[in-house]
């Protein structure tokens, strides 16, 4: 019985501290494919269909033309995936040839290196691929190297592409102890049957899909930046796998991790079950032409999805967040508009000077020199005129209305054109505080000399 799966996946990938350059790439459905060597970038994609793909892969591309060499992962499952979407086959069918053709293109790699005495310490034998296969609805994982597949269902987390390791080794064991028994048997000459042409690849068990799945594939940077129980609690968040990849990758960017850091994640938000009677297969042998016909319409049907690429690490709202910074900074410049122009009008009103009140003026007595005093004789009988001494004035002291706005500052300036009397002004009103003065408060105002005798 087919099944449609409605899929959710994102993935983000991510240069690691101090390298100088992304060794990590994925392959998104055959939609989109990472571009080998790219710092950062992100995909996602949603889609209704039968059949899915994703892979990541780290190291697996070996790229020399002036020795006529190259290999590529990439292009081996994107050929992989054209083949099984057109021609169609059983699950089991099409993880045998992954698994081949993963086996293959490390084998070549590995040769590769050797030939060109690649230090073994070198990053470069870094090499891992992790894939997950969608089909029939079920899904089956392989992982080799150092990346690695998880899968989270009702709150249960666990690892993909290790189980069939475990009992490989346990039936290894098992053969290994009972030909130690046999002295006949040469250990050396021991094979599994099946495994003559195996490589490193494991692959898991089939299962059946379900709604609510959620699936990971990690790089081995961002494994060990985070570890498992990291990476667990991350994933059991109830989010789309657009955040929880960016969280993923976020959370191990801050460890400062050396290896390259990439994580993809599936979820599965709707399987719906064809109910028909589910048809005989037609052998290829008898119609190719119309099975490869109809498999090619059904893809063509098939809505086209939507993805992100951004070189910088950028998000599905970046858009929203840009327009939302421009809104702010043209608020802040306003703003600052705003208060130099209150600025420089408070400045003015200080400034202002207004007319000085009319005061009653002092007549001050001249006194009146004789001829004598201005040309003394020699005659020393002679005596000068007194002149008379006029009596002084009490000095006018002003009254002001303090009126709002006003402050003692301003005061002082408009009575005495400056401001270097105001505490002698405050003394002589006995005000301890010019900042606390109210409005219609009466402030005396005295001559200067008054103020600066005090």
């Amino acid at each position: 019985m087919s099944s449609v799966i409605k899929i959710n996946a994102s993935v983000y990938s991510r240069i690691g501290y101090g390298r100088a350059k992304n060794t990590n790439s994925f392959y998104l459905n055959g939609k989109f494919t990472s571009q080998h060597y790219v710092d950062n970038m992100q995909a996602s994609m949603e889609n209704r269909g039968m059949e899915y793909f994703f892979a990541i892969a780290d190291n697996m591309v070996y790229d020399y033309p002036e020795q006529g060499v190259s290999a590529s992962i990439l292009k081996e499952i994107s050929r992989f995936h054209e083949k099984f979407a057109v021609s169609g086959g059983d699950i089991k069918s099409k993880i045998e040839e992954l698994e081949s053709r993963v086996n293959e293109t490390e084998r070549l790699i590995t040769s590769f290196l050797e030939m060109n005495r690649v230090p073994e310490t070198s990053p470069e034998w870094n090499l891992g691929f992790s894939g997950l296969l969608f089909s029939e609805g079920r899904f089956v994982a392989v992982s080799s190297g150092n990346c690695r597949v998880f899968m989270m269902r009702d709150g249960r987390f666990r690892p993909l592409a290790s189980d069939a390791a475990r009992a490989k080794r346990e039936i290894e064991s098992r053969i290994m102890s009972d030909l130690d028994n046999k002295e006949k048997y040469e250990t050396d000459d021991i094979v599994l049957p099946g495994e003559e042409n195996k490589g490193n690849a494991v692959v898991s068990d089939i299962y059946d899909i379900a709604e609510g799945d959620s699936f990971i594939l990690i790089s081995n940077g961002l494994y060990e930046a985070l570890g498992e129980e990291k990476i667990e609690d991350i994933l059991a968040l109830r989010s789309d796998s657009t955040y929880i990849a960016y969280r993923l990758v976020d959370e191990a960017a801050k460890r400062k991790t050396v290896g390259d850091i990439t994580a993809l994640v599936v979820q599965v938000e709707k399987l719906i079950e064809n109910p028909g009677k589910a048809r005989k297969s037609i052998p290829r042998v008898q119609q190719p032409k119309q099975e490869v016909k109809s498999r090619v319409e059904r893809l063509n049907k098939a809505p086209a999805i939507t993805y992100k690429y951004n070189r910088r690490k950028t998000s599905k709202y970046q858009s929203s967040i840009l327009i939302g910074m421009v809104f702010v900074t043209v608020l802040i410049l306003f703003g600052i508009i705003f208060l130099m122009i209150r600025s420089l009008i408070n400045t003015g009103r200080e400034n202002l000077v207004s007319p000085t009140p009319s005061t009653k003026p002092t007549v001050t007595a001249t006194p009146t020199n004789s001829p004598d005093d201005i040309f003394p004789t020699e005659d020393p009988e002679e005596t000068t005129t007194p002149t008379p001494t006029p009596t002084p004035q009490q000095p006018e002291i002003k009254e002001h209305v303090v009126k709002k706005g006003e402050s003692m500052s301003s005061i002082t300036r408009f009575y005495y054109g400056d401001t270097s009397l105001i505490d002698e002004l405050c003394k002589y009103n006995n005000i301890s505080d010019p900042d606390k003065i109210m409005q219609g408060q009466v402030i005396k105002i005295p001559p200067k000399e008054v103020l600066k005798a005090q």
